[in-house]
């Protein structure tokens, strides 16, 4: 028997190369969007730090603006001329805000605040100067009964 031999050429297999190249454009686009979206994210999402949490990290902070929640101490509201001095407190660390502005009507002794600011200066973690201040809660806000004049040590719980 005879062999039979073929020799016309096979044909060449052609790459979809264009297609390959089509794909990677668009993973980079779409990695790209992504990360801008958690770059915006990050800058615009504003959380708060206890007091104790910012008193800690106040080095790391310095004057960049940032917030931070705990309990204003009984009798140390002391209002000025465009704005009000006044203790926060949590976790055993007290700081003086300095807030500008008006505050919010529900504003009183041992309610939770959230006041963003930030500090006066990066060298002592004694005065935290507000623009804002945050009490989170409804305007039937009444303190515990069992309060008795003391701010619990934590007023968000945590």
């Amino acid at each position: 028997m005879r062999a039979v031999t073929d020799t016309t050429p096979l044909p060449t297999p052609t790459r979809p190369s264009r297609v390959r190249w089509r794909y990677v454009v668009i993973a980079v686009l779409c990695a790209g969007a992504i990360a801008w979206m958690v770059v915006l994210l990050q800058k615009n999402v504003v959380f708060f730090k206890t007091v104790s949490q910012a008193v800690h990290d106040e080095t790391h902070d310095g004057t960049r603006t940032m917030r931070i929640g705990g309990g204003v101490v009984p009798g140390s509201i002391k209002r000025r001329d465009g704005g009000v001095d006044f203790s926060l407190t949590q976790g055993g660390t007290t700081v003086l805000v300095h807030h500008t502005g008006s505050e919010p009507s529900l504003f009183k002794d041992c309610a939770p605040v959230v006041a963003e600011g930030h500090w006066s200066s990066p060298a002592a973690a004694t005065t935290f100067d507000s623009t804002r201040i945050l009490i989170k809660h409804g305007s039937d806000y009444e303190a515990p009964k069992n309060a008795k004049g003391q701010c619990p040590d934590d007023p968000f719980g945590r």
